[in-house]
């Protein structure tokens, strides 16, 4: 199989849209993370009365607290390899079975 100009190309290409897709994402993230950390510290400061046994009926305090879960579940899918690659390996699972069937 011999491999063209015109291929290594079209692979340069998909690998640039690939990259580029990445760091969108990983820049979005760090503007989540930017808000989080601005708007969390304005909602605890204004609603968090300082004590600590009280914390079960503040529901601001525990919306930030669910808030920086998720972005850490998300900072997990962007950074560690195993979650982030899944969508390329079902990806490509799914085309291989749909080659077997043809």
């Amino acid at each position: 199989m011999e491999i063209t100009m015109e291929n290594k190309e079209f692979n340069k290409n998909i690998a640039y849209k690939k990259a580029e897709k990445r760091v969108k994402e990983i820049k979005t993230y760090y503007y989540l993370v930017i808000g989080f950390l601005i708007v969390g510290y304005f909602l605890i400061n204004k609603n968090y009365n300082g004590n600590i046994a009280d914390i079960a009926k503040n529901y601001t305090v525990w919306m930030v607290i669910l808030w920086g879960i998720f972005l850490a579940g998300y900072g997990i899918y962007l950074f560690v390899p195993f979650f982030n690659n899944w969508e390329e390996r079902k990806t490509k699972e799914l085309m291989n079975k749909q080659l077997k069937n043809k």
